[in-house]
């Protein structure tokens, strides 16, 4: 009886003192920490103009649509007011691994449009390892490198000056490795998702994915404390059609492995004082409308007998200046300007794919005053956007003739809270 007594205890102890010995064991446990903010956006547009999310991210003003009487349709202002820009993110620190520091970030907003039944947008996902040896890698969804975190413009428009400045988020591996203590290397290859390429069926991230060839970029960044600078190429190869159809009788079809190419060069530059702050930057980018930006491609040749086509990128010169003054009370000013240049070889036909491609040239003035009170921000900003928009030359490598003017005044009130 004794005996049993005694194997009856050491069944009942024993994960009694197993826990306890747990207990003892130093694990690294995963530590959230969440942050966000509240934003409300109220604004007054002079005229109707190419936009998304409801007109919270305007782009450009839409060209003049005459009536029978020589009225113009889009001559028509607009108001609205949104807090669809409200966020809410999680930074978690992870354990160590691979010897490197890890944590993961996630971030969503609510920008879903009123005609959609889900609002929630998942924005930002990626973990990060860092090593001490000053190498970084991201793997996940966030901002394309041509955005640059650390030079976007200050602006009350949640656009932050695009179609003159990038503006994409895309899933990415993002690798960075600290050359010198003040300069590093960027290397990326990314994919779509949310900005997608344009094509024969439309936006799409088809055309990248069956390109098989990831999104490459790669980046230098000098780093001076007051002074950032950078230089960078950017690769992107689509395939916009699995086969095409010939000419001569409009029934055989045949297998296309042909592609467009664009490459894309940036330079940027931010100084830093104690109460300014001024940036810069320039691009000179092929087919860029999945930045949100003027850009796409057109075709050179085709085939008759196979239909096959080639397809040429079309160029565009973007500048953008942004400067600030103070830290409480903010005055600042955002230019922008953007130039189609053309395709880059002849063109054949009149098919073109892309955004804002018969915009010949565009501009943005931006005057903006934020007042600050700790967490607590008020911005106003009056915003002037000009394009000239026509139709496309194919005789003239697709450049821009016969525009017409179009300007959108739009005065906009920025609350934001952050916590």
């Amino acid at each position: 009886m004794r005996i049993q007594l005694f194997i009856l205890n050491i069944f009942v102890l024993f994960p009694i003192i197993t826990l306890g010995a747990q207990d003892t064991t130093l694990i690294k446990k995963p530590k959230a920490e969440f942050s966000g903010f509240f934003r409300f956006d109220y604004w007054l547009d002079s005229r109707q103009n190419v936009e998304g999310l409801d007109g919270l991210l305007v782009l450009y003003p839409k060209p003049p649509v005459l009536d029978a009487n020589g009225e113009d349709i889009n001559a028509v202002p607009s108001l609205n007011g949104l807090a669809m820009g409200t966020r809410l993110r999680s930074t978690i620190e992870m354990p160590k691994i691979f010897n490197a520091k890890s944590k993961v970030f996630v971030e969503v907003d609510f920008t879903g449009t009123n005609n959609t039944q889900v609002h929630i947008r998942f924005r930002h996902g990626y973990t990060r390892l860092t090593w001490d040896s000053g190498t970084e890698l991201d793997v996940g969804l966030t901002w394309h490198p041509m955005f640059v975190t650390e030079v976007f413009p200050y602006v009350a428009a949640l656009n932050t000056g695009s179609p003159f400045q990038s503006f994409n988020r895309s899933p990415q591996i993002t690798i960075k490795q600290n050359l010198t203590p003040s300069l590093k290397v960027i290397l990326s290859a990314l994919t779509q998702s949310d900005y997608k390429g344009y094509g024969p069926d439309g936006y799409s991230t088809t055309y990248l994915r069956n390109g098989v060839v990831p999104n490459l970029h790669a980046q230098f960044q000098m780093n001076l404390n007051s002074i950032i600078a950078g230089l960078a190429v950017d690769f992107k190869s689509l395939k916009p059609k699995l086969y095409t159809t010939s000419l001569l009788d409009s029934v055989s079809i045949y297998v296309t492995n042909e592609r467009v190419n664009s490459l894309t060069s940036m330079a940027y530059l931010k100084i830093q004082g104690r109460m300014l702050t001024a940036k810069f930057k320039g691009m000179y980018g092929q087919n860029m409308g999945d930045h949100l930006m003027f850009g796409g491609y057109t075709v050179s040749s085709i085939d008759s007998l196979t239909g096959n086509e080639k397809y040429t990128p079309l160029n565009h010169l973007f500048l953008h200046a942004n400067i600030t003054y103070g830290k409480q009370a903010i005055p600042g000013i955002f230019v922008g300007y953007a130039k189609n240049l053309g395709a880059s070889d002849n063109v054949v036909g009149n098919v073109l794919y892309g955004r804002g491609y018969n915009v010949d040239y565009a501009y943005r003035i931006a005057p903006s005053f934020t007042y600050r009170n700790g967490n607590l921000s008020i911005m106003t900003e009056l915003e002037y956007t000009f394009a000239a928009t026509g139709i496309n030359d194919n005789t003239n490598k697709a450049k821009v003739i016969n525009a017409k003017n179009a300007s959108n005044f739009r005065a906009l009130i920025m609350i934001q809270y952050d916590f």
